[in-house]
């Protein structure tokens, strides 16, 4: 069913749960799974060398999260490819999808940037609106157990 599963990563908590989802599903279906990370580049670089300087920084800091895809596919690293992209994150996740024919994205309901997800909407958001696949979003436990008071209301109102 799935042959080809790409898990998007950017190091937080729940991309850290979406690529443990990934490498679980990577037994499951005996499939490939490609590993994306996407660095951001500014909308206008004062000069070459800034994007150069963030191209750099992006690189070291997705090497280092490459120990953390190393220990979870453990003896499957072979069946596992690591990807670097720069842009737009959404919008690169997408390409990389479709240029890929990828049968299955998974992504973490939330990354690092909070701020950015309230004025942007979050990347998960984009990536279920926009991919031609199926995408399978691993949620934050810690939100998924404290219910809103909207929805005890809900209950309560219900119950009576």
């Amino acid at each position: 069913m799935f042959e080809r599963i790409m898990v998007a990563y950017d190091g937080s908590d729940c991309a850290d749960r979406a690529l443990a989802a990934g490498v679980k599903l990577l037994d499951c279906y005996d499939a490939d799974l490609a590993v994306v990370m996407v660095a951001g580049l500014p909308d206008y670089a004062g000069t070459i060398s800034e994007v150069d300087e963030i191209q750099s920084e992006a690189r070291a800091f997705f090497d280092q999260k490459i120990t953390k895809v190393k220990e979870l596919a453990g003896d499957q690293m072979e069946r596992v490819s690591t990807h670097l992209l720069f842009g737009h994150t959404g919008d690169q996740l997408i390409r990389f999808a479709r240029e890929r024919n990828m049968d299955l994205v998974v992504i973490g309901a939330r990354g690092f940037s909070r701020l950015q997800r309230m004025f942007l909407g979050s990347v998960s958001q984009f990536v279920v609106k926009h991919a031609y696949c199926p995408v399978l979003v691993i949620k934050d436990p810690c939100q998924a157990e404290h219910p809103s008071p909207h929805d005890s209301a809900k209950a309560t109102a219900q119950y009576w």
